[in-house]
């Protein structure tokens, strides 16, 4: 499998990084970054402080449940399951960017889904939240699909994305997702 997380996050470190991990995402590795996470916060303003925790918690929480397992990655990394998070401050704000292997299956639904929350105002997607939180079943994941539309709205920015090809394997994609927090 040839797709370089380091060169990419490497493309992603515009200012100072505040936190970084590319690896697995175990309920271990959540537990501890946590808190440690919180503390590189020093000098954002509260409300900043308060999305970026937020959004944080729902990143991580997307990469532990929706990483595919990919048997190529064992040998390179150690595990199946890999991902990378990447906490940056942003002039008064602070950048969000994940990453993942995906199956190429999912490109189309992910792409339609963070298309249509960009064309929508704020109010639009305070609408959307509230209508999804209201009639949303659980999927078998845990989620009601809200995770997204939530980052939209308490942000109010574009979320924004891009899917890399991975050379030897036309089925894996390489899917990165940055939110900026202000």
């Amino acid at each position: 499998m040839e797709f370089d997380i380091a060169k990419w996050l490497n493309g992603k470190k515009t200012d100072t990084v505040l936190l970084e991990h590319v690896g697995d995402f175990t309920s271990d590795y959540i537990d501890s970054v946590l808190p440690s996470m919180e503390n590189q916060l020093d000098g954002v303003s509260d409300g900043v402080r308060k999305k970026v925790f937020h959004i944080f918690v729902e990143c991580i929480q997307n990469l532990y449940h929706h990483i595919e397992p990919i048997s190529s990655l064992k040998d390179d990394f150690g595990s199946d399951r890999i991902g990378a998070i990447l906490l940056v401050k942003d002039g008064d704000g602070c950048r969000i960017t994940t990453g993942n292997f995906i199956k190429k299956e999912k490109e189309q639904f992910l792409q339609k889904k963070i298309d249509q929350l960009n064309t929508l105002s704020p109010d639009e997607v305070k609408r959307l939240y509230r209508e999804t939180i209201n009639n949303s079943a659980f999927s078998e994941k845990g989620g009601a699909g809200i995770g997204m539309i939530d980052m939209a709205r308490k942000t109010g920015n574009k979320l924004n994305y891009k899917f890399y090809p991975v050379k030897g394997d036309s089925n894996i994609l390489f899917y990165s997702f940055d939110v900026l927090i202000n």
